[in-house]
């Protein structure tokens, strides 16, 4: 049975890190997950409001999540937190109240920055954020890849280290998943 894992990368940018990173994961991931980017970059902000007349990108987006026998956040670090548009996608699929796609979804969070700390702070901001939401996020390994620039071989692949590394997370992860979702 091949795992279900939706794709969320923090940034919008094409060549973002953040996109780069999450290309290399799913080259190397175990062969029994299949990763799928849930697109969010769409979703008008969270408004109740608008749950009479649900907008259409909500109802894809929650469909994807629901979908999902795993979560994947691969996303940069902003001003000390997460990106804007990542906290939007948590709140419009763990909406309204009583329908809450993100439940007792198992998730790993890797962080990525230019700086030193890896977005340490921006993985633990969303680490909270997903336990409000009753998703089960892996607790150890965390990855935190700081330097995200050289870490990659110029416009190339991963250096071969990190890619060893990140082989291992996903293992660990693949097994996360199994703890939640049964073969």
């Amino acid at each position: 049975m091949t795992l279900k894992v939706g794709l969320i990368i923090g940034s919008l940018r094409k060549a973002s890190y953040s996109r780069r990173l999450a290309l290399a994961l799913g080259e190397l991931a175990p062969a029994g997950l299949a990763m799928k980017e849930l697109a969010y970059g769409d979703l008008p902000l969270y408004n109740g409001d608008l749950e009479p007349e649900t907008p259409q990108p909500w109802l894809r987006f929650r469909a994807e999540v629901l979908a999902s026998d795993a979560l994947l956040f691969v996303i940069p670090e902003y001003n000390r937190s997460i990106p804007g548009g990542v906290k939007n996608a948590i709140d419009v699929a763990s909406k309204p109240t009583g329908r809450n796609c993100w439940a007792g979804k198992p998730a790993l969070v890797v962080s990525q920055s230019t700086g030193p700390l890896g977005g340490l702070a921006g993985s633990y901001a969303l680490k909270q954020a997903l336990a409000a939401v009753n998703c089960a996020t892996m607790p150890h390994p965390e990855v935190y890849l700081g330097r995200i620039a050289t870490l990659f071989d110029g416009d190339g692949p991963l250096v071969p280290d990190t890619r060893d590394f990140l082989r291992g997370v996903l293992a660990s992860y693949e097994t996360w998943i199994t703890r939640f979702v049964p073969r």
